[in-house]
């Protein structure tokens, strides 16, 4: 009867890795989303589908780091150029 249970268990486990294994992994998610939101047009608001596995929290930071780089807020590497914001503010 164990053995039973056990073997049950063991297809289960496997249905259930099969399944999760099938789709983008929580970084290509992330990488994904932040395409998105950076390639979308102008003024188009709301969470996309492609951002939907993300947690609040990692969405709201990717969202952020859409919009530096769509402002043109960020260096070669995508990381945050403080010159630049400032240079863009002292242009008005």
């Amino acid at each position: 009867m164990n053995h039973r249970r056990a073997v049950a268990a063991l297809v289960l486990l496997a249905a259930a890795l099969t399944a999760c294994s099938s789709g983008p992994t929580y970084d290509e998610s992330v990488k994904l989303c932040q395409k998105t939101l950076v390639e979308r047009p102008e003024g188009e608001t709301g969470k996309p589908k492609e951002c939907e596995p993300l947690k609040d929290e990692d969405y709201k930071t990717v969202a952020a780091a859409a919009a530096m780089a769509r402002l043109g807020w960020t260096d070669e590497n995508g990381n945050f150029d403080k010159n630049k914001m400032l240079e863009d503010t002292l242009d008005d």
